[in-house]
């Protein structure tokens, strides 16, 4: 008998009262982490299944997880109307993009907080949800979960998932626990080989290569009517820190600093900075940091006359302190440099800016969206730097061609093109599940 599982289901007990102290700390810079704690403790009201109708589960730990679920949904909605959804999450932000993406169905997609792995938390999640599927998106396979889910009858997906190899190393750790946690999985859908390959050693099977969801995004229209249209009122080149990390905007304020110092000396007109933070609660620490060098600021919350923004006058820094307008800020940029490639944090997603055609720098933290990236630098459709200092150089040699500037653009939509489609296969993968009728639940 394998006594890892108890063993850790005893000490996930033993931690809860930790895990109320975390969610308080948290509520600190983020008040909404006190919302909505019985679902985190298993002891909610979860929403019930509708009458004749069939349920999928797909948890979406946080912002980019939900956001790759964009097209998924709508293709499961649109494939079968007697099927709803229930979103889990386990970040407020991520529940907050879900919540806006739920808005467009009615009341076809409800949402709760996936509940902590113990035992009763999950079990009793299961049974009063009751999902005929559940889909786990990308890395999410709880020991607990996967346990119930496999001894309810409840079909697992791990869908769009990765690995990275400083994932799997860890696993390893406690292997006894993860690999039977992923060996429960009916199937999993990897986002490329390379993927595929760590997800088998740590214990997946089946194992198939889809591709990436997230590519299949569709851009926000109005936000990029938007940004297009204001793109109008710019007289400075526009570059863009998307998505940025902790410890990363200190290095670019001390590269856009010395690049303003210098233009001021030589009379030439400096780009306009555009910085937005990927975590909204550190708003307030990236303004800060702003002020300390010195540099003029406007806020995108306070701007009313983009054109006074955008002219020779206008501030140094504009800071993008605001959520779900990624589309806006890309559109206006002429050119974008990735936050968390800069850091240990592994890259933030290049599909993106790729997909809408922004000329993108990313530095070399990638681990993150590894095939991604080094598929998008074989097709010339980023520009790959070493460091912050590169990435400034090579901000200069690009705003200085606009040859240069319109051929990575090219490339990028090539690119994001290209690596459209794995929505539909996944519809097939889940059509192929719930078809069986292994829960007497027969779609068709």
């Amino acid at each position: 008998m394998n006594l890892i599982r108890p063993i850790y289901s005893g000490l996930l007990y033993l931690a809860t009262p930790l895990a109320m102290l975390y969610l308080l700390k948290r509520a600190k810079k983020q008040p909404e982490y006190k919302e909505h704690w019985n679902e985190r403790f298993g002891v909610a009201k979860y929403p019930k299944t509708q009458s004749n109708r069939v349920r999928i589960m797909i948890h979406a730990v946080s912002v980019g997880e939900t956001r790759a679920t964009e097209t998924l949904v709508e293709a499961i909605l649109k494939r079968w109307p007697q099927v709803d959804i229930i979103y889990t999450h386990m970040t407020p932000t991520g529940r907050e993009v879900g919540r806006k993406i739920a808005q467009r169905y009615g009341n076809r997609i409800q949402q709760s907080y996936l509940p902590y792995d113990t035992p009763f938390g999950v079990k009793r999640f299961l049974k009063s949800v009751k999902p005929a599927l559940c889909i786990l998106m990308e890395t999410e396979v709880w020991p607990n979960l996967t346990y119930y889910a496999k001894r309810m009858g409840i079909p697992l997906i791990l869908a769009n998932a990765r690995l990275s190899e400083k994932s799997l190393n860890k696993g390893k750790k406690v292997r006894s626990l993860i690999k039977p946690a992923m060996e429960r999985l009916d199937i999993t859908l990897a986002q490329s080989e390379k993927d595929a390959e760590r997800l088998r050693e740590a214990g997946c099977d089946p194992v198939v290569v889809l591709g990436n969801l997230k590519f299949d995004f569709t851009p926000n229209l109005p936000q990029l009517r938007t940004g297009k249209e204001l793109r109008k009122s710019l007289t400075r080149p526009l570059v863009l820190f998307a998505s940025t990390r902790a410890g990363e905007e200190e290095i670019f304020l001390k590269q856009i600093k010395q690049w303003n110092e210098k233009a001021k000396q030589n009379s030439e007109v400096p780009p306009l900075w555009l910085i937005v933070p990927r975590h909204p609660q550190r708003f307030g620490e990236v303004k800060d940091l702003i002020k300390s060098q010195g540099l003029s600021l406007s806020e995108r919350s306070e701007i009313r006359d983009w054109k006074q923004a955008f002219g020779k006058d206008g501030p140094v820094v504009i800071l993008g302190n605001s959520m779900g307008e990624m589309n806006f800020y890309y559109s206006l940029a002429d050119l974008a440099i990735m936050g968390g490639s800069f850091g240990p944090y592994g890259s933030q997603s290049v599909i993106e800016p790729c997909g809408i055609g922004v000329p993108l720098i990313v530095g070399p933290s990638i681990f993150n969206f590894e095939m991604a990236i080094k598929e998008a630098d074989k097709a010339s459709a980023i520009v790959r730097v070493e460091n912050a200092e590169d990435a400034f150089t090579k901000i200069h040699e690009l705003l200085s061609d606009k040859e240069k500037l319109n051929q990575l653009s090219s490339s990028a939509l090539v690119f994001s093109e290209k690596m459209r489609g794995a929505t539909q296969r996944t519809i097939e993968v889940i059509d192929e599940i719930l078809s069986g009728g292994e829960r007497g639940n027969k779609i068709s």
